[in-house]
């Protein structure tokens, strides 16, 4: 028992040092700027929206679909490492107090996002429903009942082999979850928020008989850590080297015609080198799409014409911010230091697939403001172009150096 204790307090003592090792370079100044350029900007329009909402706007749908989908989404972070598949799989009917632990600790986790939903809905909830901030408030400890409940048949749903099996255990969740919420936020006769309830609680004794006997799916466990933390660990090396990062590269052969102009010299040796790295290697431009989307979506949801150009603007910003580490994407590669050619050709070559990726990027926010604002959208452009030349010209190149 003491060395199952002694175990997750080794694990979790080393989760957190790698966390705050990283968080550290992921919130810097530069991004806290933007974040809270982007909280308080994303509030002040929340509150504009508010003011004008319609009574016919489904809020209840919509809250209920983002409860539910915060709540059926409950992986545990167990800890678990390559290693245990052969050291602890000898220990394994010995487990019990760590697993234990790992769900206190996802749980833990998970709460704080599930309040800061609540904390987000309650004024949509208020405005439309007339109702208390308090009510919603008291909704939080029946969702912090079914977060649990859902833990647990997540836990019990990594037995399922099937693909289908796990994708129908997912969907028949999300449906019990945000019905159970949506017959809160409508006030609903208790009868059909009970009914619900009883189901879900049904559903879990009925997964947890079905797996009561098996044995642990170590390689399916350690598969899902290994990708949780490669998720962060990509995110923290868009700021610093992070060596856990495996390196991933993707052929992406419809993209070739985007190469077919680079000469085949020696002066053009990084072009080559970048513009593949950037469209093949890593999740360069992964970036680039995920934050033009973003960009749009705020686009089409801020109500000041003119705030659009700051939208525009920040989301340049954050491409430009995080795709600085392409520069020093093959530093540890030893044949690319034996180039005969001069370091300033490499710098060249960096900013110039850096420029166009956000000239792209403002081509795409430009057209679309075109469709509703001409002056904004031109306006948009000329900021846009004068802003990616003085970031590169100075921020950029004072990092690489």
């Amino acid at each position: 028992m003491n060395n199952v204790e002694m175990l997750w307090k080794q694990r979790f003592q080393q989760f957190l040092t790698d966390i705050r090792k990283y968080i550290k370079y992921i919130l810097n100044d530069h991004l806290k700027f933007v974040l809270l350029f982007a909280l308080g900007a994303g509030a002040y329009y929340y509150q504009q929206w508010l003011e004008t909402l319609s009574p016919s706007f489904p809020a209840a749908l919509v809250m209920a679909v983002i409860v539910g989908l915060v709540i059926t989404n409950s992986p545990t972070q167990t800890l678990l490492k390559r290693a245990d598949l052969v050291f602890l799989l000898p220990m394994e009917t010995k487990l019990r107090p760590y697993f234990k632990k790992a769900f206190a600790f996802s749980f833990i986790i998970q709460l704080y996002l599930l309040l800061l939903v609540i904390a987000a809905l309650a004024p949509l909830y208020v405005k439309w429903s007339g109702g208390s901030y308090s009510t919603i408030f008291m909704f939080l400890l029946f969702f912090l009942g079914l977060k649990a409940l859902n833990i647990g048949m997540s836990w019990w749903a990594v037995y399922f082999e099937e693909p289908m099996a796990k994708l129908t255990d997912f969907f028949v969740r999300l449906l019990l979850n945000g019905s159970f919420a949506y017959f809160l936020f409508v006030d609903a006769p208790l009868l059909f928020s009970v009914a619900t309830a009883a189901i879900i609680i049904g559903l879990t004794s009925y997964y947890r008989a079905l797996t009561a006997k098996k044995p642990l799916k170590w390689e399916r466990l350690i598969e899902l850590e290994e990708k949780r933390m490669g998720l962060f660990y990509r995110l923290a090396n868009l700021f610093t080297d992070v060596p856990s990062v495996k390196e991933r590269v993707k052929r992406r052969k419809y993209l070739d015609w985007l190469l077919t102009r680079i000469p085949f010299k020696q002066s053009a040796t990084y072009d080559h080198l970048y513009k593949r790295t950037f469209l093949r290697t890593g999740d360069y431009l992964g970036l680039l799409v995920r934050l033009t989307v973003i960009g749009i979506l705020l686009l089409m949801v801020t109500p000041f014409q003119y705030g659009n150009i700051v939208v525009v603007l920040l989301m340049v910003y954050a491409t430009g911010f995080q795709t600085i580490p392409l520069w020093k994407h093959h530093r540890q590669t030893i044949w690319v230091s034996l180039y005969p050619i001069d370091e300033t050709v490499s710098k060249k070559a960096f900013l110039s697939v850096l420029r166009q990726a956000l000239f792209v990027q403002l081509t795409v926010f430009t057209v679309f403001l075109l469709f509703s604002n001409m002056t904004v959208a031109i306006l948009s452009a000329v900021a846009g172009v004068a802003f990616i030349q003085v970031f590169i010209s100075t921020y950029v190149q004072r990092k690489m150096s």
